[in-house]
């Protein structure tokens, strides 16, 4: 099984620290950046889990709609 499909939230970021993946890649877009971005979404996502009570406000969801527009910035049709 070696498919992305297979990977936790948190090894994404792992997996594009390594220099030959993000180039693979071929984005156009600072690898730092993205990979900042991407801390950020885990760290939001991990703070609705287990299902947290706090309220959903749209600020608390800028990280994942900054992660979102950052992979349309690159592809379009996600």
């Amino acid at each position: 099984m070696n498919s992305a499909a297979n990977l936790a939230f948190g090894a994404y970021g792992h997996l594009l620290k390594v220099p030959e993946n993000w180039a693979a890649l071929g984005w156009a877009i600072d690898q730092e950046y993205f990979l900042g971005a991407l801390e950020e979404c885990r760290n939001f996502r991990n703070s609705l889990m287990p299902f947290s009570r706090d309220p959903i406000t749209d600020e608390r969801l800028l990280p994942a709609q900054g992660l979102l527009e950052l992979l349309r910035s690159v592809n379009p049709q996600m």
